[in-house]
């Protein structure tokens, strides 16, 4: 079973790319283009399961968006799912999150760019795969 999967990125190459390889891989992949959009999207699939289980296995999070930025993304997200996991993928590196360390828990993570997509596909693929056993 493909895993559900939302992305952030304001460019729109980048959303197609995510589109093209998350779909390879037979996962359904939802892109959001701005942080805004973001997080409507993620509210919007946790009406629809109204369940305890978070919408999206992953969140991919560019940290520059227009609207909202990826730090404010991910803290309305974990405000709403403190245990949704979120991958920021940034050009910025660790230093971007300083700020944010208050609220941003373990199941957040950053992938610095430059990467490959196949990279990010096993990372996320393996990363549930550690999930789902403990």
């Amino acid at each position: 079973m493909g895993l559900h999967i939302l992305a952030a990125d304001d460019n729109e190459f980048a959303g197609l790319q995510y589109k093209k390889v998350f779909e390879k891989h037979q996962h359904d992949i939802t892109i959001a283009k701005d942080g805004e959009a973001c997080v409507e999207a993620y509210k919007k699939k946790l009406e629809e399961n109204r369940s305890d289980v978070d919408p999206f296995n992953v969140v991919l999070l560019d940290f520059v968006m227009p609207k909202k930025n990826g730090v404010h993304v991910a803290k309305e997200i974990l405000e709403l799912r403190p245990h949704q996991k979120i991958i920021f993928v940034s050009a910025f590196g660790n230093g971007i999150l300083d700020d944010a360390a208050v609220f941003l828990k373990d199941d957040v993570e950053i992938i610095q760019k430059p990467f490959s997509l196949e990279f990010l596909v096993n990372k996320i693929e393996s990363s549930h795969a550690l999930r789902s056993m403990r």
